[in-house]
């Protein structure tokens, strides 16, 4: 069986050269799953991405991206040509994207499958529209709720919410996303995401520290967890990386408080060397209904593939899987986080490092790559001949 996955991943290194070189941040959660997710599946097949990569007007100097290829071990990248012009985004791009879809899927026969990232509207528009018109199966790849999306008006959310009856199948991260797309039972196969082992990397030149690396957002608690580690007497050093509204507040702490330090934007294997050499790393995102139901914290994986110690906020379907490896507050508030981190202060590291070492081992275990890579591939053999929508 060929797979084709359609979404806007690239080459990681591709993927760092582009950001590195746009005017404003490219947020990386998107490539980071996506790629993670082209990993796992190259574990098990040859594996074709068809890319559209994000672009804007203002993003970069020039207002058109030509098509090119590349060749990451098993994955080969094809990546779509675009525009950033508001006319040819609004007449001419569903077309363009359609005609180049159907013009790929065309060479790779009837035995193909198709996975769409289902978050973006006019990418998996023109794939259905495409796999259609050639008669092949196409499984959508839900990763949150709509709703719940950044800067995003109700029209693009209904029209998100418009095609999930024409897929043929879903893969979700949560049973709350499966039963909000796939109304007519459709086959799904319903995980929490990936953990990918890798290498020691080199410990950072660093006192001892804390580590958080994300979305600088007030919602997901990251003041509140600079407040709870402002009231703790504690030689260690608390460290921030990442983008969003707050770097200015958080630029401003630092000069308040000298344990605190803002590393900007990292790169993803620089993010991992802070993550494996941390004493402790923290998800502060503060604890939602709707959030726990339909949202997977990805970080957490990440987290605990690292192999040091975590402090999380809840996330009911992790916290029921590890437990006993890791420190679980309820809703982030400032008063529980500076318990949690007193509490991890006060307890002996050799034995938090040991469960953290626990920790590492299970999420590996059924998270892993290689693991998740087959399970999806084998959900995918079992029903590529079956379209039904």
């Amino acid at each position: 069986m060929k797979i084709l996955y359609v979404s806007g991943a690239m080459k990681d290194g591709d993927f760092n050269i582009y950001v590195k070189n746009a005017k404003y941040h490219i947020n990386p959660s998107n490539q980071n799953f996506h790629y993670r997710f082209l990993k796992a599946l190259a574990t098990q097949t040859a594996v074709t991405a068809l890319t559209l990569r994000p672009f804007a007007k203002g993003l970069f100097d020039f207002q058109e991206l030509k098509s090119e290829e590349a060749m990451d071990g098993n994955i080969t990248f094809k990546y779509l040509a675009d525009k950033a012009g508001r006319v040819y985004k609004l007449w001419h791009r569903n077309r363009s994207l359609t005609k180049c879809l159907s013009d790929e899927i065309k060479t790779f026969g009837k035995d193909a499958i198709i996975l769409v990232d289902a978050m973006k509207f006019v990418l998996a528009k023109a794939t259905l529209k495409a796999a259609k018109k050639n008669g092949i199966s196409v499984f959508a790849i839900v990763t949150d709720n709509p709703h719940l999306l950044s800067n995003e008006s109700r029209f693009y959310v209904r029209a998100i919410k418009s095609l999930y009856q024409k897929y043929d199948g879903f893969i979700t991260l949560s049973s709350g996303l499966n039963e909000l797309a796939n109304k007519k039972n459709k086959p799904s196969y319903v995980f929490s995401g990936f953990a990918e082992a890798l290498p020691e990397l080199t410990k950072p030149e660093t006192k001892p520290y804390f580590f958080f690396g994300g979305a600088l957002y007030e919602r997901y608690g990251v003041l509140n967890m600079i407040e709870a580690f402002r009231q703790i007497k504690t030689d260690r050093e608390l460290l921030i990386a990442g983008h969003g509204p707050l770097i200015a507040r958080i630029q401003e702490i630092t000069k308040e408080d000298t344990r605190i330090h803002y590393l900007g934007m990292l790169s993803r294997e620089e993010v991992h060397k802070y993550e494996q050499h941390a004493d402790l790393n923290i998800n502060p995102r503060l604890f939602d209904e709707n959030l726990d139901k339909y949202s997977v914290p990805s970080k957490v994986l990440e987290y605990l593939a690292s192999g040091a110690p975590l402090l999380s906020t809840l996330h009911t379907t992790l916290r029921d899987e590890f437990c006993g490896e890791a420190i679980w507050v309820k809703d982030g508030s400032v008063d529980e986080l500076r318990k949690a981190m007193n509490l991890f202060l006060n307890v002996q590291n050799d034995d938090m490092k040991k469960k953290a070492l626990l920790a590492k081992e299970k999420v590996l275990a059924k998270y892993g790559l290689e693991n998740q890579g087959q399970l999806i591939y084998e959900f995918l053999v079992s029903n590529s001949s079956r379209s039904i929508n």
